[in-house]
C-alpha cells in the first residue's frame, strides 16, 4: 500500500487546550490496528505531540462504540510468519512512542479494548473506562499469545497473578473491575469515558512535563531495589530542581497561586 492509498480519516485529529485527541475511526472493523491508516494516523499524531511544544498531552479513543479490537484475524491468518513478524516489528514503535514520551497519553475506553487494543490502552499513562468498556487479553481464544507490549504493561498495572488470569483464560473485565484492579485509573460509570478523559488530559497539559517524564521513566524500571531507586533519583532529581518548571512551581507555592507550567 502506497502513502496515497492510506485513508486520511482513519484517525481523526482534534487539538484544543494543549491536548491532541486521536480518535480511531474505522468502526466497521471495530477500530482494528490493522485497518489501513490507523497505525499511520496514530504515529503521525504522536509525532506531532512530540514536535509541537504547544501540545502537552494526548487522548487516544475510538469511534462507533469501540476503543480498539486489536489485530485483524483474517489478515493475520493469511500472513506468513515473516509477514506477521514485520507487522509486529512495525507496531513496536507505537508502544515505544507512548511509553518514552515525557508527555502524558490518556486512553478513553468505550466498548471493547481487545487483544492489541488492550495493549494500546494499557500502554497509556492514564486509562479512563466508560460504562460500556470491556477489556480482554483475547489471544489464547484463537491460539495466539499476547503481544502489544502486554508482558510489560499488564503486570505493571495489575500484578502478575491478575495478568496471568487475563492472559491464560482471556477473561473479560468491565470498567468497574478494571478500576478496582488498577487496569483503569478512573471510571465513568454512567456514560462515556471521553469527557472525563478530556478533563484529565487538560490537567496533564497544565502540568510539569519534565517531571512527568522522569516519573514515567522511573515507573518503567519498577520495581526497583533500594540502591536502584536511590541511583535513579540521584541521576534525575537534581536537574529537575534546577529547571524552570521547579522555579515556577516553587514561586507559585510561595505566592499562593496556581503554577503556570509551560508558559515561559
Amino acid at each position: 500500500m502506497t502513502s496515497s492509498d492510506i485513508p486520511s480519516d482513519a484517525v481523526l485529529v482534534e487539538r484544543q487546550d494543549g491536548v491532541i485527541q486521536l480518535t480511531l475511526n474505522v468502526p466497521r472493523n471495530r477500530n482494528s490496528l490493522q485497518s489501513p491508516g490507523v497505525y499511520e494516523g496514530l504515529m503521525a499524531g504522536l509525532d506531532e505531540l512530540e514536535r509541537n511544544p504547544r501540545l502537552r498531552a494526548a487522548i487516544i479513543t475510538g469511534a462507533g462504540g469501540a476503543f480498539c479490537s486489536g489485530g485483524d484475524l483474517r489478515t493475520l491468518a493469511q500472513g506468513s510468519e515473516d509477514e506477521v513478524r514485520a507487522t509486529m516489528t512495525r507496531n513496536t514503535w507505537l508502544y515505544r512512542r507512548i511509553a518514552l514520551s515525557d508527555k502524558l497519553v490518556v486512553a478513553a475506553v468505550d466498548g471493547p479494548a481487545y487483544g492489541a487494543g488492550l495493549g494500546l490502552a494499557a500502554a497509556c499513562d492514564w486509562v479512563v473506562a466508560g460504562s460500556t468498556a470491556r477489556f480482554c487479553c483475547a489471544f489464547t481464544r484463537v491460539g495466539a499469545m499476547p503481544d502489544a507490549a502486554l508482558f510489560w504493561s499488564l503486570p505493571a498495572r495489575i500484578g502478575v497473578p491478575r495478568a496471568r488470569r487475563m492472559m491464560l483464560w482471556a477473561t473479560e473485565v468491565d470498567g468497574a473491575e478494571a478500576l478496582a484492579s488498577g487496569l483503569a485509573d478512573d471510571h465513568a460509570a454512567d456514560g462515556s469515558a471521553l469527557p472525563l478523559a478530556q478533563t484529565w488530559a487538560r490537567k496533564a497539559a497544565q502540568g510539569p512535563i519534565r517531571a512527568y517524564g522522569r516519573v514515567k521513566a522511573g515507573l518503567r524500571q519498577a520495581p526497583m531495589s533500594i540502591e536502584q531507586a536511590l541511583g535513579f533519583q540521584l541521576d534525575n532529581a537534581p536537574a529537575l530542581f534546577a529547571s524552570a518548571e521547579f522555579k515556577e512551581g516553587s514561586a507559585a507555592f510561595f505566592e499562593k497561586r496556581k503554577p503556570r507550567f509551560g508558559q515561559d
